[in-house]
């Protein structure tokens, strides 16, 4: 049994609790308990948070975090079968970085080279396989539109997709392919090989609610296209990057999906997101849409996902709405919130501890915790 105490402990509970010298118990790896002047008898270590900041460990909703040099299957713009799990190496200096930043969960997968690229997984920062850093396996089917899969196939390499009205029938052929199974009753994963139709299986698990669509979208348009086509298969969305959602806002309002936002840090980094505005984070929250804030890590390292929150809230989004876009709201949006994202008690005892405020100039990560164990400290 650990127990940290004397911290200000940021819940990001559904109340946005903060408690000011709050103490947190830990034991087999979850959260026992949460309150103030806990006894630390029968402790086998006790962390001193005196003056300190406690968060839950951050979690970034889009990166390619331990994948980057196989995140595009680019021998074909439609590779649904590509699994981020058989690509993630857990000694990628990048789960080193994401915990000396208190990022202690991620998303990571294929890239948007492709319509259809492949599953995302999530995944804790530490481990020593693959299987050790799991939390869901199959978090996600991910396409893209835009100008990514038209650039390495259409002006590359020459062939099919050329045009932004290709990339959304890659999408939707897949979908309506595995309508036609699901309607003859075919979802067993063997016969489905066995009949030539497996590249249908994700397709079926985003259909029946397995899985969501998650979409690489930055134009307002591409936005609008990703949200008809989940309303015509009616399946689950989530819109990675939304850059000009608040081109479209009363339609994605409307249309209630979560998005990603980010990432941030720097000038627009394609012709596509040359319309990005600072204030989108902002805007969003206005209008009551779920948002995470991410780094796409390598194109912001992952490092700096409470930089990139520190920016949105400098640009005008509420502070707590900010910790919540790097904490419980990436959770919610991976489909993950049961075991992490806040400061719960039967949650995972995942913690960033800070010198400061997360958001201040001056903040430093002084010991990041993953299932009651510090896998960085501060030298």
């Amino acid at each position: 049994m650990k127990i940290i105490k004397g911290a200000t402990i940021y819940t990001m509970n559904e109340q946005n609790e903060v408690i000011e010298n709050g103490d947190v118990r830990i034991k087999d790896g979850t959260i026992a308990e949460i309150g103030e002047n806990l006894s630390t008898e029968g402790a086998t270590e006790v962390i001193d948070g005196t003056g300190q900041v406690l968060t839950p460990g951050l979690i970034d909703a889009h990166t390619h975090v331990g994948l980057w040099s196989d995140a595009n299957e680019t021998s074909h713009p439609f590779t649904p079968l590509m699994d981020a799990v058989d690509a993630i190496d857990p000694h990628d200096q990048s789960f080193v970085d994401a915990r000396a930043g208190g990022v202690t969960t991620v998303q990571t997968g294929a890239g948007s080279a492709n319509p259809i690229g492949g599953v995302w997984t999530v995944v804790k920062t530490t481990g020593n396989t693959v299987e050790d850093m799991i939390i869901r396996k199959r978090s996600g089917l991910k396409g893209a539109t835009g100008e990514n899969a038209k650039n390495r196939y259409g002006q590359v390499a020459g062939k099919d997709p050329f045009t932004r009205m290709s990339i959304a029938k890659w999408i939707r052929d897949g979908f309506t392919k595995a309508q036609q199974l699901l309607k003859q009753g075919k979802t067993d994963i063997k016969s489905l090989y066995e009949e030539g139709h497996e590249q249908a299986i994700p397709f079926i698990e985003v259909l029946e609610g397995k899985m969501p669509l998650r979409i690489h979208a930055h134009r307002s348009d591409d936005i609008v296209t990703a949200i008809r086509i989940a309303k015509e298969f009616d399946i689950d969305l989530s819109i990675e990057h939304c850059t000009e959602g608040y081109k479209v806002l009363s339609y994605l309002k409307d249309a209630g999906y979560p998005v990603t936002l980010g990432p941030f840090m720097g000038q627009p980094g394609k012709y596509e997101s040359r319309n990005m505005n600072l204030e989108n984070p902002k805007i969003l929250d206005e209008a009551n849409i779920l948002f995470a804030i991410n780094t796409d890590h390598p194109v912001t390292p992952i490092e700096f996902l409470s930089v990139c929150a520190a920016d949105a809230v400098r640009h005008g989004l509420d502070e707590m709405t900010g910790l919540r876009a790097i904490t419980i709201h990436p959770a919610m949006i991976c489909g993950v919130e049961d075991k992490v994202g806040s400061i719960e008690v039967g949650k995972d005892a995942d913690f960033a501890l800070w010198s400061h405020h997360p958001f201040t100039t001056k903040a430093r990560i002084l010991r990041t915790i993953i299932e009651g164990t510090t896998v960085y400290e501060e030298q």
